[in-house]
């Protein structure tokens, strides 16, 4: 990270929140005009739901219930009880595989039909709505479309050992899921604000696809000192997920970050890192991993002590950047331009306006910035 945002990210991590450089949030000068987009998005990651529990979070203006089931069966629901709208999520509780309602204490089992009353009375015909949810990478995704559509794509699962929790921090900041996202082909902030050099990345996302990748080698990553090779699985408006690769067949370091919308101008940023060690020789693979997870869980909480560092760079960012719709890109930017009309593709359904950019190195004169041009109607809250 460059030294000039370095005190600033020090003071933001140790206080839990954003703002102590005196600057105001982007979402508390100008009202937030873009909408929240369609896709999946992140609202815990996998431990954080543990089975016989129940918690609530915020999806682009809506709270929704998680919970899992004695067995383990995830589910997420809109958190109103059909009965007389108590909420789940406030007192709510776990009965082997049903949720059971804190007010007159309805039970509901995982396909959310009521299934008896707190009285000994017959259930209504009553259920609860459930949304789509699917648990991939550590980490739980609910579906969001704007006009109630199905699931039109899946989580990719990377390969992973899912028995190994990561180490993660929650904020709450100003910002837009599609600017975090960005962050995947602004190449120019790479050297620039966190000081990586010979730097070697190339990816675009192709039009169409929810999915992109985006491979790099760099000198400055996490592991200072080290020419790291690492791949960047971009996952709709709401994930960035990094793998590196760690020499000698040492392992795998995983870095996550989900940037999920909460209320208009502001979104969950959840970060987290874990270590993957390689399996001891002369055992099977396996056993020789399981071997190794207390030193690899122990290592994540350390490396995710300094990576927070070089995301809260980026962080800080975020939480003060106001969107232009129009930016003068520069060659050596990245293919911002093609990331932005990618982008439009998850905001199927919504009216508005729709902004094409062009990236520098696409033009005549590369050495010049360009405009972006008004395309049509895409997008509003």
């Amino acid at each position: 990270m460059r030294p000039h945002v370095k005190p600033l990210v020090k003071g933001l991590l140790r206080a839990r929140r954003v703002g102590a450089c005196g600057a105001a949030a982007a979402d508390t000068l100008h009202a937030p005009t873009r909408p929240h987009p369609n896709g999946w998005f992140c609202l815990a990651f996998s431990d954080e739901v543990r089975p016989g529990t129940v918690t609530t979070r915020t999806l682009a203006g809506a709270e929704v219930v998680l919970y899992r089931t004695t067995k383990g069966v995830l589910r997420a629901v809109h958190p109103r009880c059909p009965h007389l709208g108590a909420h789940l999520g406030v007192g709510g509780s776990i009965e082997g595989e049903d949720i059971v309602c804190p007010f007159h204490r309805f039970a509901f089992d995982p396909a959310g039909t009521c299934v008896r009353t707190g009285y000994g009375q017959p259930p209504p015909k009553a259920s609860l709505t459930r949304h789509p949810v699917c648990e991939a990478n550590g980490s739980i995704y609910v579906w969001r479309h704007a006009l109630g559509l199905p699931p039109q794509w899946q989580v990719p699962v990377l390969p992973m050992d899912d028995r190994q929790p990561y180490s993660h921090d929650t904020f709450d900041i100003a910002g837009h899921p599609q600017d975090v996202i960005e962050n995947a082909f602004d190449w120019g902030h790479l050297p620039a604000l966190h000081g990586l050099e010979d730097l070697d990345i190339d990816g675009k996302p192709m039009p169409g696809e929810p999915i992109a990748t985006v491979t790099a080698t760099a000198r400055g990553t996490v592991l200072r000192g080290f020419r790291q090779s690492y791949t960047l699985t971009v996952i709709g408006l709401a994930t960035i997920a990094a793998r590196t690769v760690l020499p000698r067949g040492a392992g795998n370091l995983y870095v996550m970050l989900h940037a999920t919308p909460t209320t208009p101008g502001r979104i969950d940023l959840r970060f987290g890192t874990k270590l993957e060690l390689g399996g001891v020789p002369g055992l099977p693979e396996r056993i020789g991993r399981a071997a190794t997870l207390p030193v690899a869980r122990l290592s994540s909480v350390l490396i995710q002590r300094v990576a927070s560092l070089d995301t809260g760079a980026d962080l800080l960012m975020w939480n003060h950047q106001e969107h232009v719709e129009q930016p003068k890109l520069a060659k050596g930017d990245g293919p911002i331009g093609r990331y932005r009309l990618w982008a439009q593709q998850f905001y199927a359904g919504v009216e508005g306006v729709r902004m094409e950019c062009t990236d520098a190195e696409d033009v005549a004169a590369p050495s010049e910035a360009v405009d972006a041009k008004p395309a049509g109607g895409l997008v509003s809250p």
